[in-house]
C-alpha cells in the first residue's frame, strides 16, 4: 500500500544502522535511592527511608497473619530498612548493608536468615535486569544504509492488516524501560505522562533523570507507535495508539527487578491494556512474576524480550539461558527473526518462546539528545539495532492492533490469537525456536473472535469416595469437541486438571494436578487419561470438577466448557488405638523422658511411615483445668508402613511441661502436613500424668543432748533416704551433697548452706545411707536456741527444699560456758627446755569439741612475783581429737615459752581461738632450775 512505501523510502534515505550496545552491562550491586516520578507523571510508591545507591536489597512476602509488629521485628532482626511497598501483591522491598565482601553471598545468607522468621513467607533476592540488545557485529557500522527499511511490516504483513485496522487512541501499551523521549518529532501527541520507578541508577548516569538518557526505551517505543503518514521518519506497527512511559532502568540500560514489577503494578493500575518489557534477568523472581500475574488478573498482557542469549557473551554465560519476565508461563515471550523468516542467531531457544517477530536490523526512533546509545555511534533520531528488545514492541504492538479493534478480547483469547495466527517457521507446529511461529497481523485482524474450545467426558470409572492423602485414580475418557487438534506436549499442551468445591459452591482446591494426555488427539478424536487427584484434607462431600487446560492459554471451563462434576465423599481413613505399655510412667521427671506405645491401625488407610505425608506419633500436654499446654508435642517414628488391622511398638520421646504440677498427656497421630487423627474424629489416648523434679528424701537424726560452746563444728549422723524417682549421684557435674541450715528462734536464718557432706556413693531410689552432717554453731555471749534444718543440694541446680521436698529439723544449743580447773605436781620448770605437766578438767556444762570457727586450746603466761605478766600467750597447743566431756578431765604435757630472769610464776588458761580467754588460770609458782 502507498503509506507503506513512502515509509521504506523514508528508511532507505536515513540508512542508519547501530551495533547491539550494550549487550552485557556489567554487573554491579543494586542499588537504593528511589527516584521521583517523570514530570508531570502519576507517581508511583515512594520509598521510606533513604538508602545508599549500592545497597542490596530483598523481596519479601510476610505471612498474611503477622502483625506490624512482628514484620518490623523480622526486619530489624538483619539490621533492614523498608524502601518500598509493593501492597497489590504483598511485597515488600527491604535494603540491607553493603556486604563487607563483595564477592561473598551476604545478601543470600541474609535472605536465608529472614526465611526463617516465623513472620515470614518466602524471601528472594533482588536482582537486576537489563535491555536485550545483540551481539556486536562489525557490519552493523559498516554497511550504514542496508536498504531494508521497516523489512518486518511487510514481512509480517502489517501493512495489509492497517488496511482493516489502525491504532486506536483508546488503547495505551505502557513502555517498561529506559524512559521515552517525548519530544521527538515522530513521537508527537504519542507520549503520555508516566511514571519513574529507578531505585538505584549507575553512579555514570546522571542524578534524578527521568529521561531516555540511554536511548534503548524511545526506539521501543517508536517500534510500536511512531507516527504514521505524517511524512517524516517512520511508522509505528500500531501507530495512533498512546504510549505509556516507564522509566526502571538507568542510562546503561540496567535496574533492579522489583522496580520493574513496581512498573507492571503502576501501568495495570493506570489504564495499559498491553506491557511491552524489552528486558530480561537470569533470575526468576517471585516478586516480578507477582507482578505480572497482577496484571493479567485485570487483563492486561504482558510482552517480553525472550532474550538475546542465543550466543554466549559476558552477560549471559549459559547458551539458552532463560531470561525473565518472558519466561514466566503468564507472559507472552518474542524471539527474534530476520528479514529472510529464519531465527537470529542471537535469539534465545526455549521452550517458553511463544511467537516470534522481526527483530533484526529494526530501524527505528531514539532521542535527539545525547544519550548513552548515541555517545557510542554520534547517531540521534533514528538508528538500526537488532534484539529480542525490537520483536517484542512488534508484538505488543500487533496486541494492540487487535485490541483497538476488539477491545472485549481477554488475555487468553488475545495471546491464542496471536499465537493461532502467526505464520508456523521451523519444525512443524510449535516449537522452541520459533514458538508458534512468526506473527501475522494481517491475520490475526480478520481471524474469527474467537477458537472454539469444546470437549465432552466420561467420567464414570471417577469413584465416590475417597480419603485424605490418598489420591483419587481414575480413567477418564474425553473426546475433543473443539476447533483445534489438542497437542500433548510443546509449548502449550492440553492437560487434564481439575477442582475441588465444597457444597456450598465455594472453591477448596483451584488448579489441581495436572494428568497429561498420552498422544495428541486430533478433532473429533477420544483419549483416555489416567487422571490422579489429589484429596482435600478435610473431611466431607465435594464437588470434583475435571476440566481441560490448555498451558500457557486458558482453561476449557474460561471458554464456555462445562466442567465434568463427580459428588465424592472424602473421609479421613483413619482409625487408631493406644495402648501404653503396663510400666508406662504416671509421674514424669521435668525434662525429657521416652516410653514405649503401641499403635493399631483401626481404620481403611495404610498409614505410610516415609514419604512426603507420613503418619507419627505425637501428643499434647494439658493442664488442670483441660486448657492446651503444649501442642504439637515431639514425634515417635513408626518402624515401618502399617496396614489396616496391623499394630506397631513406638518408642515415644516426651518433654514435659515447663513447670511441675497435675497434667493430662494426650497421645495423638498425626498425618504430617495433613491432620492430626483427633481432627478426624479418632480419639486420643489421655494419660494423667504428674511432673515433679524427680527428687525426694527423708530424713532421720537426734538433735545433739547437750548445749555446745558458740564457733563449735558439731558432727550430726543424719540417715537419708531417696524416695524420689532419680539417682543421687556421688559425683560428676551435678553431684547430691548434704548440709544444714541454722535458724533463730524467730525463723530468721543464721547459717544458709552450712558445710557440705559428700555422699560416700550413689543413692539409688528406695536405698538409704548415713552421712554425718557438720553443723556450725553460730558465735555468741549468751546461751541460746537454734533450729537445724537438714537438706539435699543437687550441686549447680537447686537445693531439695527448693524443689518442694521437705527439710529434717532438730535443735541445737549453744552456751557460752567456759569453766575449766587446771591441776599440777610440778614446782620446777627448766630454763633450757620450758615445759609444765598439767591435767585440764571441764567443770562446764558443754563439752570441748576440736575444730569449728572457735577451737579450743591451752596456752600460759609467765608472772613476775608481783603478778605482773612478763610473757602474754605462749606457746598454743591443742586438744588433739579428744572431746572433753563435762566433768572429764585430760592430762598433757605442754611447751612454755622461755621465762623471763624476773619470772616465779606461770598461768595456765584455755582459749576460744578468736574469740576469748577461759580466765580460770590460777598463778603457779614454781622454781627455775637450769
Amino acid at each position: 500500500m502507498g503509506m507503506g512505501t513512502r515509509l521504506v523510502v523514508w528508511l532507505v534515505l536515513l540508512g542508519l544502522v547501530v551495533p547491539g550496545l550494550l549487550a552485557s552491562a556489567p554487573a554491579r550491586p543494586a542499588a537504593a535511592r528511589s527516584i521521583e516520578p517523570s514530570a508531570g507523571g502519576t507517581q508511583g510508591s515512594a520509598a521510606t527511608a533513604r538508602t545508599a545507591p549500592d545497597q542490596p536489597r530483598l523481596l519479601v512476602h510476610f505471612r498474611p497473619e503477622a502483625t506490624a509488629a512482628e514484620r518490623a521485628a523480622a526486619i530489624a532482626s538483619i539490621g533492614g530498612t523498608v524502601d518500598r511497598e509493593l501492597h497489590q501483591i504483598d511485597v515488600t522491598r527491604v535494603a540491607i548493608r553493603i556486604p563487607a565482601d563483595p564477592l561473598g553471598d551476604e545478601p543470600g545468607l541474609t535472605a536465608l536468615r529472614l526465611s526463617q522468621d516465623p513472620a515470614v513467607r518466602s524471601v528472594e533476592p533482588d536482582s537486576i535486569g537489563s535491555v536485550q540488545f545483540a551481539p556486536n557485529d562489525p557490519f552493523y557500522l559498516s554497511d550504514p544504509s542496508f536498504g531494508l527499511g521497516q523489512w518486518g511490516i511487510r514481512k509480517a504483513h502489517v501493512d495489509q492488516a492497517w488496511d482493516i485496522v489502525r491504532g486506536s487512541p483508546s488503547i495505551i501499551v505502557a513502555v517498561i524501560d529506559t524512559g521515552i523521549d517525548r519530544n521527538h518529532p515522530d513521537l508527537g501527541g504519542v507520549v503520555l505522562s508516566g511514571a519513574t520507578f529507578l531505585t538505584a541508577p549507575d553512579p555514570t548516569c546522571p542524578a534524578g533523570s527521568t529521561i531516555d538518557d540511554n536511548g534503548h526505551g524511545t526506539h521501543v517505543a517508536g517500534v510500536i507507535a511512531a507516527n504514521g503518514n505524517n511524512g517524516i521518519g517512520i511508522a509505528g506497527v500500531a501507530f495512533g495508539v498512546k504510549i505509556l512511559p516507564i522509566k526502571a532502568l538507568d542510562c546503561q540500560g540496567a535496574g533492579l527487578m522489583s522496580d520493574v514489577a513496581s512498573g507492571v503494578i503502576w501501568a495495570t493500575d493506570h489504564g495499559a491494556r498491553v506491557i511491552n518489557i524489552s528486558l530480561g534477568s537470569s533470575a526468576a523472581q517471585s516478586t516480578l512474576q507477582d507482578a505480572v500475574r497482577y496484571a493479567i488478573a485485570r487483563n492486561v498482557i504482558v510482552v517480553a524480550a525472550a532474550g538475546n542469549c542465543g550466543v554466549l557473551s559476558s552477560r549471559c554465560t549459559t547458551l539458552n539461558e532463560p531470561q525473565y519476565p518472558g519466561a514466566y508461563p503468564e507472559v507472552l515471550a518474542v524471539a527474534a527473526t530476520d528479514d529472510n523468516d529464519g531465527h537470529a542467531s542471537f535469539s534465545n531457544v526455549g521452550a517458553y518462546v511463544g511467537v516470534s517477530a522481526p527483530g533484526v536490523h529494526i530501524y527505528g526512533t531514539i532521542p535527539t539528545y545525547p544519550t548513552t546509545l548515541s555517545q557510542s555511534t554520534g547517531l540521534t533520531s533514528y538508528a538500526s539495532i537488532s534484539g529480542t528488545s525490537q520483536a517484542s514492541p512488534f508484538v505488543a504492538a500487533v496486541a494492540a492492533l487487535l485490541l483497538g479493534q476488539e477491545p472485549g478480547l481477554s488475555v487468553a483469547q488475545l495471546i491464542d490469537r496471536l499465537k493461532s495466527t502467526a505464520d508456523d517457521l521451523g519444525a512443524f507446529g510449535p516449537d522452541p525456536v520459533f514458538g508458534s511461529g512468526r506473527v501475522n497481523a494481517l491475520r490475526a485482524v480478520t481471524a474469527s473472535t474467537t477458537i472454539r474450545y469444546g470437549a465432552s467426558y466420561d467420567v464414570s470409572a471417577v469413584p465416590a469416595r475417597g480419603t485424605i492423602g490418598v489420591p483419587l485414580v481414575a480413567a477418564v475418557r474425553i473426546t475433543n469437541t473443539s476447533s483445534f487438534p489438542w497437542i500433548a506436549t510443546g509449548v502449550n499442551p492440553v492437560d487434564l486438571a481439575y477442582h475441588w468445591a465444597d457444597l456450598a459452591n465455594n472453591t477448596v482446591t483451584w488448579d489441581g494436578q495436572r494428568s497429561p494426555l498420552p498422544a495428541d488427539v486430533p478433532i473429533g478424536g477420544t483419549v483416555t487419561v489416567n487422571a490422579t487427584i489429589l484429596t482435600p484434607k478435610a473431611t466431607g462431600t465435594y464437588v470434583l470438577r475435571l476440566d481441560l487446560v490448555r498451558e500457557g492459554v486458558a482453561w476449557f471451563s474460561s471458554n464456555g466448557v462445562a466442567t465434568a462434576n463427580v459428588s465424592v465423599a472424602i473421609t479421613s481413613g483413619l482409625a487408631a488405638s493406644y495402648a501404653p505399655v503396663a510400666s508406662a510412667q504416671s509421674t514424669f521427671v521435668l525434662g525429657p523422658t521416652t516410653f514405649s506405645v503401641t499403635v493399631s491401625n483401626t481404620g481403611t488407610a495404610v498409614w505410610p511411615a516415609g514419604g512426603a505425608t507420613p503418619v507419627r506419633l505425637s501428643y499434647h500436654w494439658l493442664g488442670p483445668t483441660g486448657l492446651v499446654v503444649v501442642w504439637d508435642g515431639a514425634r515417635g517414628l513408626l518402624p515401618a508402613d502399617i496396614a489396616p488391622g496391623q499394630s506397631a511398638v513406638v518408642a515415644m520421646p516426651i518433654a514435659s511441661p515447663m513447670s511441675v504440677g497435675p497434667y493430662t498427656l494426650r497421645l495423638d497421630l498425626v498425618q504430617e502436613g495433613v491432620t492430626w487423627f483427633s481432627a478426624q474424629g479418632v480419639t486420643p489416648r489421655d494419660i494423667a500424668v504428674t511432673v515433679t523434679t524427680g527428687v525426694g528424701a527423708t530424713y532421720a537424726f537426734a538433735s545433739p543432748a547437750t548445749a555446745f560452746l558458740p564457733g563449735s563444728r558439731v558432727l550430726v549422723p543424719v540417715t537419708l533416704t531417696n524416695t524420689g524417682l532419680l539417682t543421687w549421684a556421688a559425683g560428676g557435674p551435678n553431684p547430691v551433697h548434704a548440709a544444714a541450715h541454722l535458724y533463730d528462734s524467730v525463723g530468721r536464718v543464721v547459717v544458709w548452706d552450712g558445710e557440705r557432706a559428700v555422699l560416700p556413693r550413689d543413692v539409688a531410689p528406695g536405698q538409704s545411707i548415713i552421712v554425718p552432717v557438720a553443723l556450725a554453731v553460730p558465735l555468741g555471749s549468751s546461751p541460746a536456741s537454734y533450729g537445724v534444718r537438714v537438706d539435699l543440694v543437687r550441686e549447680g541446680l537447686a537445693w531439695f527444699s527448693d524443689d518442694g521436698v521437705a527439710p529434717g529439723t532438730g535443735a541445737l544449743r549453744a552456751d557460752p560456758d567456759y569453766r575449766a580447773s587446771v591441776a599440777t605436781t610440778a614446782t620446777t620448770v627448766s630454763r633450757g627446755a620450758p615445759s609444765i605437766a598439767i591435767t585440764l578438767t571441764n567443770t562446764s556444762a558443754v563439752p570441748w569439741i576440736t575444730g569449728g570457727s572457735a577451737p579450743i586450746d591451752v596456752s600460759s603466761h609467765w608472772l613476775a612475783a608481783d603478778g605482773t605478766p612478763l610473757v602474754w600467750d605462749g606457746p598454743r597447743v591443742t586438744l588433739g581429737a579428744q572431746t572433753v566431756a563435762p566433768g572429764a578431765s585430760i592430762s598433757l604435757t605442754i611447751p612454755l615459752a622461755p621465762p623471763p630472769a624476773s619470772a616465779v610464776a606461770v598461768v595456765v588458761d584455755l582459749v576460744a581461738e578468736g574469740l576469748r580467754w577461759f580466765g580460770n588460770g590460777s598463778p603457779i609458782r614454781v622454781t627455775l632450775v637450769p
